[in-house]
């Protein structure tokens, strides 16, 4: 009997480990990359969101240059990478629940550095608004359900049917995201990013349906999203009031910048071109990062790298590949360091100006240092399974 046991405990270790071996295989790398990329340039961008109105260009044009493209990117990837599982088994209410206790969680840590960094008096959380982090995995639950229609009603999850549906969507949450009921709930439930993002997270399930291939490459995106990130880091302060967009709020907000009258008058015109205008500089920055780590290790170019620079080269990719696996970690718990870091008050310093270059440039690679370890430390499989609040299994 106990041999009996024995045996059926090794044919299940065996069977998970080929599933997980399986799993492993079916990974993009080129998109792990990025994805530990982007979460990069998330923690980074939140390094940098308390010095975006500092004298030293090179804080503010960095900042606005990541928030340009950054959620978006993550977003249409959660759509992309959403829609196999979704239309294989359907809304996964077990993984909404899992967000529904992370989003808590989330904003339970977050008020508990408010209290300590910020001064906040508040007893209790504000679970009914989300305005930074946590918003995100609030409206990955929102995204989710609206899709609940397509599985009641449509035959298929494939086809014209649902291409109609998530158009739809689509279609609807641009202008809803102008309705002047937004003066009144600003960021209640995130609402106001839950809408403005909604597009992104669509646009990558039509993206998946429609078999787009991030391992082929696409020269005009990538030559548009370069010429807009030149753009935008070249005429910063004459784009400025246009960057409102960037931070998916209500169209009020827009409306009130000072901006040409064409759009105050027809704002919504900024929120649908600045769905391209997104997706294309993150798409510019995929090719750059693939370019480059391809170039760099030789894989393009056989012999033009010499073999401690490929070295070197597949060490970043290894790193930016086990990060983009476990980018969920790193975007849950990088805050309160951010947070922790900035209490002693070293921002000041950089927002009154008058400091040598060279020490803005030094502060500036000491916040992409450290951004690096944060990834390092919290890019843990451990980690990862406690976001999603899956139990570690018992060995004995």
């Amino acid at each position: 009997m106990l041999e009996k046991e024995q045996t059926e405990k090794q044919q299940k270790e065996k069977q998970q480990k080929e599933k997980q071996s399986k799993k492993k295989t079916q990974r993009i790398k080129e998109l792990d990359s990025f994805k530990g990329f982007l979460i990069f340039i998330v923690v980074l961008g939140h390094f940098l969101l308390p010095l975006k109105d500092s004298p030293y260009p090179l804080f503010s044009r960095s900042f606005y240059l990541i928030y340009s493209f950054h959620m978006p990117a993550f977003v249409f990837l959660s759509g992309y990478f959403g829609y196999s599982g979704w239309k294989k088994r359907g809304t996964n209410f077990r993984s909404l629940l899992s967000y529904g206790f992370l989003y808590l969680f989330m904003q339970g840590m977050l008020h508990i550095c408010d209290i300590f960094f910020y001064g906040s008096t508040r007893i209790f959380p504000d679970f009914w608004h989300a305005s930074s982090t946590p918003w995100y995995i609030l409206a990955l639950i929102f995204w989710n359900l609206a899709l609940l229609p397509a599985e009641l009603f449509l035959r298929r999850r494939e086809g014209k049917e649902i291409t109609a549906y998530l158009l739809f969507l689509i279609l609807l949450s641009v202008p809803l995201s102008f309705l002047e009921v937004g003066r009144t709930l600003k960021d209640f439930l995130a609402l106001d990013r839950s809408l403005s993002f909604a597009p992104f997270y669509y646009l990558g399930f039509l993206a998946k349906c429609y078999g787009f291939s991030f391992q082929k490459i696409y020269k005009l995106p990538a030559v548009l999203g370069g010429l807009f990130s030149f753009s935008l880091f070249g005429f910063l302060p004459q784009l400025l009031p246009y960057t409102r967009v960037f931070y998916g709020t209500w169209g009020y907000r827009i409306e009130r910048e000072a901006i040409l009258p064409f759009f105050k008058t027809y704002p919504i015109v900024l929120r649908i071109a600045y769905i391209p205008f997104a997706l294309c500089i993150a798409y510019f920055f995929f090719f750059l990062l693939r370019f480059l780590l391809e170039k760099g290790g030789g894989q393009r170019f056989s012999g033009a790298a010499p073999s401690g620079h490929r070295k070197k080269m597949k060490k970043i990719e290894d790193f930016l590949q086990k990060a983009g696996e476990y980018t969920l970690p790193i975007f849950v718990f990088h805050r309160p360091f951010r947070d922790a870091f900035f209490a002693c008050g070293a921002d000041r310093y950089f927002l009154e100006g008058g400091l040598p270059l060279w020490i803005v440039v030094l502060f500036y690679l000491f916040l992409i240092g450290f951004s690096l370890v944060l990834m390092k430390l919290l890019g843990r499989k451990a980690l990862d399974a406690f976001c999603r609040f899956r139990l570690p299994e018992k060995r004995i």
